[in-house]
């Protein structure tokens, strides 16, 4: 019998960083499962670790909400109305931020210790403004976080132009997020999964779950194309697939569904960017390579991965718009990826009352890249009953135990 400490079904940014993390700060045995299908949420990520952007409703948060209010205001039969901040909690900034200041040293310690490189840039993010609304909408942003005010720059239109001479001369001006930086999505999974896997961390890979096993209220274990894998402590860690896993453990449902997520990619071109983008149309990042990631869309569609002429037109309107020289290159490829939502777009952590042997690592929606560090980190806590780094109460499934959904 295949008996393990801990095993994480799950082998995406979240499941690997808790693999990682588990195995570098304890002895404990661990086993990660995993198979790879249609749509897994790191195809849908540019790599941005945008800890504040993200937190203030940048990036692809402002794509949500604008998406949001537009199919609230076609319901009702209004006008769109005017953009406004869609800011998360303060429980989500600690989150965030602390995650974010993790990965400088996390980056060290990985290329140094285990070889892997996950290619942490030190970008930035700059909002781009074109207009009043735009400025409006950014000075909101601004007088929200004044506690943030040392990571915040505001650049006219000189200046921008300076710093990003391709931008589109009707630009009026940015805001830069200084500490947002990033990394590539695919890299960081594949540093996490190798460095485990150096650690001793055994790696079922391309390995079906069949179904939870259980003894009582306690969770005992997986049922895999590759045999029974017993446990003590099962971490789901599943993404948009999480609900499966979670109503086996438990008997009842949680609220994580896919959310598509459509990309463009550009062929490679000469350095055209020194910083991360995001405007009120869609998010650019030049990548080390040379090719240039835009995204991305915002659709509730079930688990269907494929593309549409639409999105990809508009994503492509959007960042033409804001870097014209795009106009002179080809898209290299479009595809699209399900990040695991929930109704408050807040992650689900931690332990289910009345199961034992179970915890959750799941909900991340378009965070998961960033939040993976501290994730691992808080599992890792969790697994081995220290007090976790933050409160993870807001974070808990029980906060909608009394939601009419």
């Amino acid at each position: 019998m295949n008996k393990y400490d801990v095993v994480i079904a799950g082998g995406g940014a979240v499941g690997a960083a808790c693999a990682y993390f588990l195995s570098r700060d304890t002895d404990l045995k661990i086993a990660l499962v995993d198979i790879k299908k249609p749509g897994n949420a790191s195809r849908a990520s540019a790599g941005g670790l945008w800890a504040i952007g993200e937190s203030v409703g940048l990036g692809c948060g402002v794509i949500f909400f604008k998406t949001l209010s537009k199919l609230h205001s076609e319901a009702k039969g209004e006008e769109v109305p005017t953009m406004r901040p869609h800011q998360l909690p303060d429980c989500f900034f600690e989150f965030a931020l602390k995650s974010n200041a993790m990965y400088p040293d996390l980056y060290e310690e990985l290329r140094i210790k285990h070889d892997v490189d996950f290619k942490f840039q030190r970008t930035g993010l700059k909002f781009i403004m074109y207009n009043r609304e735009d400025e409006l909408y950014a000075d909101q942003i601004v007088s929200c976080i004044p506690h943030l005010s040392d990571q915040i720059r505001w650049l006219n239109a000189e200046q921008l132009k300076a710093e990003e001479p391709y931008v589109t001369p009707d630009a009026i001006g940015a805001i830069d997020f200084t500490c947002d930086h990033q990394v590539n999505p695919y890299r960081l999974v594949e540093a996490y999964t190798e460095a485990a896997r150096q650690n001793g961390v055994e790696l079922f890979l391309n390995t079906e779950i069949e179904s939870v096993l259980k003894e009582g209220n306690r969770v005992v274990g997986l049922n895999t194309a590759a045999g029974e894998l017993h446990c003590d402590t099962l971490v789901n860690a599943t993404g948009a697939w999480a609900n499966e896993l979670y109503k086996q453990a438990t008997g009842k449902d949680m609220p994580v569904y896919p959310v598509k997520g459509q990309i463009v990619l550009s062929e490679r071109m000469p350095k055209i960017m020194n910083g991360c983008i995001s405007t009120s149309d869609c998010y650019i990042a030049q990548k080390d390579n040379g090719e240039v990631l835009i995204g991305s869309s915002t659709e509730e569609k079930g688990f269907d991965t494929t593309n549409s002429l639409d999105k990809i037109q508009e994503l492509s309107r959007g960042a033409m718009k804001c870097l014209p020289i795009l106009n002179e290159s080809n898209i290299k490829r479009c595809w699209a990826g399900l990040r695991p939502g929930t109704p408050d777009e807040l992650p689900i952590l931690g332990k289910v009352s009345g199961v034992e042997g179970y915890l959750n690592a799941c909900g991340h929606f378009r965070t998961g890249i960033l939040t993976s560090a501290i994730t691992g980190k808080l599992i890792t806590e969790l697994v081995t009953n220290q007090p976790t780094s933050i409160d993870l109460t807001p974070f808990n499934v029980s906060r909608f135990d009394n939601d009419p959904a």
